[in-house]
């Protein structure tokens, strides 16, 4: 139960961080709000991660270290100036469900880079996840 709370709230913290970027971009280019943000997010993450766990920063290994750095490269990095860009472009209410294709191509990278398997449910969670993004794209 605890995890359910965890990503309804999560979710809610992307729904209004995408009004606050769309409020945020209205004078300032996308790599700029971008910047601040990651700026922002690092300085807590960091502050938080140091306080919290220091054990765990300091012995973090190698291997974990470099896996790290790439998911802070293509998702907090690559990931956060495409969809600062995609809010700018088409708006909150377009871009948003857009974003939540993530699990599509998360299922392909699995399947493709760590073997994972799927079985009908996924399969038809997936299905339904493309029909809404095809609703959303066509669209007017």
């Amino acid at each position: 139960m605890l995890g359910i709370v965890l990503a309804i709230t999560a979710s809610f913290c992307w729904g209004a961080g995408a009004i606050f970027t769309r409020l945020g971009l209205q004078n300032i280019k996308v790599s700029t709000g971008a910047f601040i943000s990651m700026l922002s997010s690092v300085l807590l993450v960091g502050l938080l991660a140091l306080v919290m766990n220091f054990d765990d920063v300091v012995y973090l290994s190698p291997a974990a270290l470099l896996w790290f750095a790439l998911v802070g490269i293509v998702n907090f990095v690559l990931g956060r100036q495409f969809n600062f860009a995609a809010i700018r472009y088409i708006g909150v209410t377009k871009a948003s469900p857009l974003f939540a294709a993530a699990p599509l191509f998360a299922i392909l990278l699995a399947l493709i880079f760590l073997g994972e398997s799927v079985n009908v449910a996924i399969i038809s969670g997936t299905l339904v996840l493309v029909l809404g993004l095809y609703l959303v794209v066509t669209s007017e």
